[in-house]
């Protein structure tokens, strides 16, 4: 595989995660309304599933801010609605600071999750291998799902993305002008990388699918018996 095709992977596999989220939060706030006229039970419902990933995600925030002496404040885990019904797990208060701070703490949960899913990843291919109890598999399984769902960026994390990118970009220039390059070849370090992170994020993506499947016809199968729809 090429470098630009593996680059490209990486990101399209990130934007099929972060698709697939936003769908199973629909299928379940849609069963939701179906059954209790409400959207809260079926977030409430989601938050408790993925409630280790989202402290996972709001600790790396928080981890990252602290050592890089950013004021912090309330954490919260819990599902919030807002006014445009837009759903928000988990948060944590932060000062304001500058576009790179802010940009590597809104960037950490991913960062985090990443190394989580290889080593998750690693964990359950050997578990595989060496036949391992059918539990240990689902609890690595489990992790996978919740993990991958809960690093995607939000877009309150990549409020300091604009003017941070252009920092690095042009930092970036001015090392390439000095003789300084990151190689994409296929026996660099960083090649090898991004292609464990795209197998682990295939399995979580394909994961994801079923989860998916398995509440759509969940949801199916709730309209039939109650002859209503989701409009």
């Amino acid at each position: 595989m090429s470098p630009l095709v593996t680059v490209l992977s990486t990101l399209l596999l990130t934007l099929l995660l972060s698709l697939e989220r936003s769908r199973l939060v629909f299928e379940l706030a849609g069963t939701s309304l179906l059954l209790f006229g409400a959207r809260r039970p079926g977030l409430l419902f989601y938050s408790l599933v993925f409630l280790p990933g989202t402290i996972i995600h709001e600790l790396s925030h928080l981890f990252i801010a602290e050592i890089l002496r950013v004021k912090t404040g309330q954490i919260t885990i819990l599902p919030e609605l807002t006014d445009s019904k837009r759903e928000r797990l988990g948060s944590v208060a932060t000062a304001s600071s500058d576009p790179i701070r802010g940009f590597l703490i809104g960037l950490a949960p991913f960062i985090s999750g990443i190394a989580l899913l290889l080593v998750m990843g690693s964990l359950l291919r050997t578990g595989w291998d060496s036949s391992a109890p059918w539990w240990q598999l689902a609890i690595l399984i489990y992790g996978l799902i919740v993990v991958g769902n809960s690093m995607l960026i939000s877009q309150e994390d990549r409020r300091y993305w604009p003017a941070a990118l252009i920092l690095i970009f042009l930092v970036w220039f001015l090392l390439t002008q000095a003789g300084f390059q990151i190689s994409l070849q296929p026996d660099s370090w960083l090649f090898h990388s991004l292609t464990s992170i795209n197998l682990v994020l295939g399995v979580t993506v394909l994961l994801n699918l079923g989860m998916i499947a398995l509440f759509y016809g969940i949801r199916l199968g709730i309209q039939k018996l109650t002859k209503r729809s989701l409009v």
